[in-house]
């Protein structure tokens, strides 16, 4: 028994009708335009310091508030047509720990390095090299996923996401908006991707009826 094969299909079924990317693109919406409201304010305003703080309270918000909204919308939406989809808590062993303090450490070296580039002067060609960067490691992150799960529109998101980050290279406008309007646009591109997948989810699963008696 291939059981990463069945695995993969489980995750199929849990990112089919579009929700967990439409909660994700939101996420990725608010911090992108939260973060051009944190430049375009300027770092002696009150708003600066404010939004500043309050930027990861957000992220941190965002996940907590979407995880119990997305799971009532999945006993009313999902299930009914699907059948109850649940998977079983990680279990932190060395392995999982070692990972997670690997992530947190790639994702530290990520952001000293935005840091570092959004001091330099060039801010132009820097921000350009920034967001085709950006637009490329997403796209990866799409294709991995969609070879895993075998959907497709996966790919559609891996190749709008590296157009993105070409455009955003191409208009110059520096790193930190470059990686504010690259989370804000695949954030909105995300929210739609996944509210056509919940339409085409919705049309072609019809509810079942439990409390139907078997004639």
């Amino acid at each position: 028994m291939d059981t990463q094969d069945i695995l993969n299909r489980a995750y199929a079924n849990w990112l089919e009708d579009g929700l967990y990317e439409i909660g994700l693109g939101i996420l990725l919406t608010g911090v992108g335009t939260l973060r051009a409201i944190i430049h375009f304010a300027g770092e002696k305003s009150a708003a600066y310091y404010w939004l500043s703080g309050g930027l990861f309270l957000f992220m941190i918000g965002s996940v907590w508030v979407g995880q119990r909204i997305g799971k009532v919308l999945k006993e009313h939406i999902t299930y009914p047509r699907t059948g109850f989809l649940a998977f079983k808590p990680p279990t932190y062993n060395f392995e999982r720990i070692l990972k997670l303090f690997v992530l947190l450490i790639l994702g530290g070296i990520l952001g000293g390095m935005v840091g570092v580039l959004a001091t330099q002067q060039n801010q132009q060609e820097v921000g350009g090299i920034v967001t085709i960067t950006q637009g490329i490691i997403a796209a990866i992150a799409f294709i991995y996923t969609a070879k895993r799960v075998e959907i497709n529109r996966f790919y559609y998101l891996a190749v709008i996401s590296i157009g993105i980050g070409l455009a955003l290279g191409m208009f110059r406008v520096g790193v930190v908006l470059g990686v504010s309007f690259f989370y804000l646009s695949i954030g909105l591109v995300m929210v739609v991707s996944g509210c056509i997948a919940l339409v085409h989810f919705l049309r072609s699963h019809e509810p079942v009826d439990l409390n139907r008696e078997i004639e």
